[in-house]
């Protein structure tokens, strides 16, 4: 997807609005990462541009200098709402500097304190977002659960060299070239080794375990199906979202703005300026957006191009999944409003009924990024945080212990 962070992003689409800031109190930070309660709970502290952010294990978030946060920060301290303050974790972090294709990239691995057993290793790819994904939410949440992460810079972006790309293909040449550094960078360390890709990184971690060998892949809020399938599933799914009815001329546009896309915006504008005349004194006209329809049929055309550098739009995501014969996690936002759920649990079930080893679990009134929200009016959504259960299914599954409720999700066709 385009520009659509890996880790629980604020949704960049005209269907959802920004939060406002709550406001802070001036010198209340704490130093940023894992941190533990006496009774075992774990949270995460990031920096952002606006301060500071907290993340609970159960997925409430907030500014810790704001008074209605999940823990407060009170000099420099974390503490709980009962005034208990929380341990900072310490992890074993090592940089590692890696070669893909000739081009230098860099992550860091986390390893967890020492346990009795080796720890399952997890690789996070990153969705299309410009963002490290070194040192965030999920890496610091999923090695205080006991699970090692390696997380590096997409190329173009961070610390990592070359020239940042959407390519699919290019990305799981990374994505395999980042499993080896991590098994070179601790020989003998992980009980095993697969990869979580989230967005944009369901397409690219399914090809990249396939070149790694991996163990087991975990796809969060991802697509099963072609990028130009997955602008118009989110055209039809926000114009739903807004009281419309998609319908035979929705869908022309979307098939003329498809074949621009495919050419790389070269070809078909023609046709696409035609679909623009017949339809737009429609009411839902105005109101289109996807991924790159709205901005086409605005006549962005440039603006399309640059926010999807390389995309492979008729990339066969099935084909690709077809070759796995591994363990794979697929977890879903039902109410997904930038990668619609709906067409891609009803092929995976397919492809699993053909032979795939898919669990698949769906979080029911969430966004993408498996994110809780409110409705603020009309196509309007305001973020509220992360589905509880979420953050703890992920590592569970990746360690092999899952077991019990994992918050509201639901498991179709007991697909668990």
């Amino acid at each position: 997807m385009k520009l659509l962070p890996l880790l629980l992003a604020a949704l960049a689409v005209a269907s959802v609005a920004r939060a406002a800031e709550p406001p802070r109190t001036p010198g209340a930070d704490c130093p940023p990462g894992a941190y533990r309660a006496a009774d075992g709970d774990i949270a995460n502290l990031v920096r952002t541009a606006q301060g500071q952010r907290v993340t609970r294990l159960n997925g409430l978030r907030g500014d810790p200098a704001a008074a209605d946060a999940p823990l407060r920060c009170d000099g420099g301290t974390l503490k709980g709402r009962d005034g208990r303050p929380w341990t900072k974790l310490s992890f074993k972090a090592t940089e590692v500097d890696f070669d893909s294709a000739g081009t230098q990239l860099h992550g860091v691995l986390l390893l967890p304190p020492a346990g009795a057993a080796k720890p399952p290793l997890i690789v996070l790819v990153h969705g299309s977002e410009h963002a490290s994904p070194r040192g965030t939410t999920y890496q610091q949440m999923f090695t205080a659960q006991g699970v090692a992460t390696f997380a590096y810079d997409k190329r173009g972006t961070g610390r990592s060299r070359g020239v940042y790309t959407q390519d699919f293909v290019q990305l799981a040449d990374d994505a395999a070239a980042a499993v080896e550094a991590a098994r070179r960078a601790c020989p003998d360390c992980f009980s095993r080794v697969g990869l979580h890709g989230g967005s944009q990184g369901g397409w690219v971690a399914p090809l990249a375990a396939v070149k790694a060998k991996a163990d087991f892949l975990e796809v969060s809020f991802g697509v099963v199906g072609t990028p130009l399938e997955q602008d118009q599933w989110q055209v039809d799914y926000q114009l739903k979202d807004l009281g419309f009815t998609p319908d035979a001329g929705v869908h022309a546009v979307t098939e003329a703005t498809a074949r621009a896309a495919a050419s790389d915006f070269t070809e078909g504008l023609d046709a696409l300026e035609a679909a623009v005349r017949a339809y737009r004194d429609q009411p839902w006209f105005a109101k289109l957006d996807g991924q790159y329809t709205g901005q086409l049929v605005r006549g962005e055309i440039e603006r399309a191009r640059s926010e999807s550098p390389a995309v492979p739009w008729r990339y066969d995501s099935e084909a690709v999944l077809r070759r796995l014969k591994i363990p794979t996690l697929w977890v879903f936002a039902q109410e997904d409003s930038v990668a619609p759920s709906a067409p891609s649990i009803a092929r995976l079930e397919r492809l699993r009924r053909e032979g795939l080893d898919a669990t698949i679990a769906v979080y029911p009134h969430t966004d993408h990024g498996i994110s809780t929200f409110v409705a603020t009016g009309p196509g309007q959504r305001k973020t509220t945080g992360i589905a509880d259960g979420y953050l703890r299914l992920i590592a569970d599954w990746a360690k092999g212990t899952v077991q019990g409720r994992y918050g509201e999700a639901v498991w179709p066709d007991g697909g668990r």
